[in-house]
């Protein structure tokens, strides 16, 4: 999904509001006005200056709520996304004690469900194309990619309308990586070699609050006092690191992606903040993906806030905006282009009802119904009604379906997208995946039956979701590399080697029932909400705290 190209004929416009500028003295212009010309910003001033150059005819459009950068999110699995909450049964030591074959309850709930969607033709544009409204309808402008894997062996990225910081087509915003070769994983010298390229690498680190977790981390140290970590290691998780391990961290540069909801639904506890904090580590926010997580930054904000004030007030609420926007950008070297509000800058805005407060609890407090406008590249892309019809005359608007907050439009049609999404509505992707996820035993059961990709004639090229996590596809998510030691390798799922099959394997119907199509937001999830609650790992009152914020 790399950043679409912004028409040509994109009008100016202007908006009104509290301008919330994220820049490095947190500009806040209480009533201000943000110009917009093509994809850039073009200035910031208070409501009662003159105009810019070229923009004296224009407008201002009332927004009637606070102005933001948008929201980076810099960790989601975004295909599972249209899977629900998983209720959790027990609290997990590692990422191998829960995903993978040892558990039944993976394979019906994850394995089997994503394998049928993410072969399918018509399944898979569906699926990117709810899951890039789930994230624009929770304030997220950039997230990590949708990869396709091809029956030749080939990997790409999906086009849709929200960045990926893996495959941006702009040299202003360099291109990061979020997977590595089997034997970069495996091998220290090659691993350290890939990390000395220019590309930041933003990879699963020490999942887990048990040994087996932190040996993930422990192995980076390849010689006495010598580590496999740069500026370029971006540490997904990091939740198993004591204080002595994130001062590493630091001092080599390197930072990390904190999921703070994620980790607490299946380990019980999250990442040491105050210690993380204290060494000096830059981090980013993400919501991971919906089976354990929030449905998007926007609730993951509110899972950090709680999970901050129960570590002893580690975080502000402007610190916490901070990590999913300035500092995100920060992380990524993308500073220069997005991430905060200033001229010449990229236009991805978050617009967000007023309430009254100081402008980061405000946005920390906000609900999915409070978002009014989001804009990517100068674009609108989803706001109110009134708002998206005035400032994307002649759009082809989609109505939000049922489900999601009243009197919004969606603005998803673009020219850089891959054909089969772009002419794809978000109800009719709606249509098809509820109607294949209330169907999946037989979906899965004809699947099996399917001639594998690899048969097909030759010359013929077919494409699938790379499911990186439950299917081989030569690539990793994770370093894993032996302990300096030689006593112990960490562990982690088995996978096996790369294959280019695509056919379900025949037991992949086994044990599979219906499963409802995860809904886009969560005031309108009263199931969530619930089972969040109810979810017997999380401490004590938090799931309903959490609940009660996202209500």
């Amino acid at each position: 999904m790399p950043s679409p190209a912004t028409p040509p004929d994109t009008p100016r416009y202007a908006l009104r509001g509290r301008v919330v500028t994220l820049d490095a003295r947190d500009t806040v212009v209480d009533d201000g006005v943000l110009y917009v010309g093509g994809r850039t910003i073009a200035d910031i001033r208070p409501a009662g200056d003159p105009a810019p150059d070229g923009f004296e005819g224009v407008k201002p459009v009332a927004v009637g709520g606070s102005v933001y950068p948008g929201l980076i999110e810099l960790h989601n699995h975004l295909p599972y996304d249209v899977l629900p909450l998983w209720d959790v049964p027990k609290t997990y030591g590692n990422r191998s004690q829960w995903g993978g074959a040892t558990n039944p309850a993976y394979h019906a709930l994850v394995t089997g469900p994503m394998t049928v969607l993410g072969q399918d033709p018509k399944l898979m544009p569906a699926v990117v194309r709810y899951v890039e409204a789930k994230a624009l309808v929770n304030g997220t402008t950039t997230s990590q990619g949708i990869a396709l894997f091809s029956n030749m062996g080939a990997r790409r990225m999906y086009r849709g309308v929200i960045r990926n910081v893996e495959q941006t087509d702009d040299p202003d915003l360099p291109e990061a990586a979020s997977r590595i070769a089997d034997v970069e994983a495996t091998d220290a010298a090659k691993f350290l070699a890939r990390l000395k390229q220019p590309h930041r690498q933003l990879l699963h680190l020490a999942e887990g609050v048990d040994d087996d977790a932190r040996a993930h981390f422990q192995a980076l140290e390849f010689a006495p006092g010598e580590w496999a970590i740069t500026d370029n290691l971006v540490g997904i998780h990091c939740t198993a690191l004591t204080a002595d391990d994130f001062a590493v961290l630091a001092a080599h540069g390197g930072s990390m992606v904190w999921s703070p909801l994620s980790n607490l639904l299946l380990y019980g506890r999250t990442a040491d903040i105050a210690a993380a904090k204290k060494a000096g580590v830059l981090m980013g926010l993400g919501s991971d993906w919906s089976v354990s997580g929030s449905k998007g930054l926007l609730g993951e904000l509110k899972a950090a806030r709680l999970a901050s004030t129960a570590a002893g007030d580690v975080f502000t609420d402007r610190e916490l905006v901070a990590m999913a926007t300035r500092d995100a950008a920060r992380i990524l070297r993308w500073d220069a282009a997005l991430g905060s509000l200033r001229p010449g800058l990229r236009a991805d805005l978050l617009v967000v009802k007023d309430s009254g407060t100081d402008p980061y609890t405000s946005l920390v407090d906000a609900q999915d119904t409070d978002i009014r406008l989001v804009v990517i590249d100068g674009v609108p892309r989803y706001g109110t009604r009134p708002l998206m019809r005035k400032l994307a005359p002649g759009a082809a608007l989609e109505d939000a379906p049922a489900g999601m907050p009243a009197q919004r439009s969606l603005n998803l049609p673009d020219t850089a997208a891959e054909p089969v999404v772009a002419g794809l509505t978000l109800a009719e992707a709606v249509e098809r995946l509820t109607a294949a996820l209330a169907d999946l035993p037989a979906l899965a059961a004809r699947a099996s039956h399917a001639t594998p990709l690899t048969a097909l004639p030759d010359g013929e090229v077919r494409w699938r979701i790379a499911l990186d996590e439950i299917q081989p596809t030569g690539a990793e998510l994770r370093p894993r590399l032996p302990l300096l030691t030689g006593a112990h390798t960490p562990s982690g799922p088995e996978i096996g080697p790369p294959s280019t099959t695509s056919a379900a394997a025949p037991e992949a119907a086994d044990g599979l029932t219906a499963v409802g199509l995860d809904p886009l937001t969560a005031s309108a999830d009263r199931a969530y909400l619930h089972t969040l609650t109810a979810e017997r790992n999380l401490p004590d009152g938090y799931g309903a705290q959490l609940s009660h914020l996202l209500r």
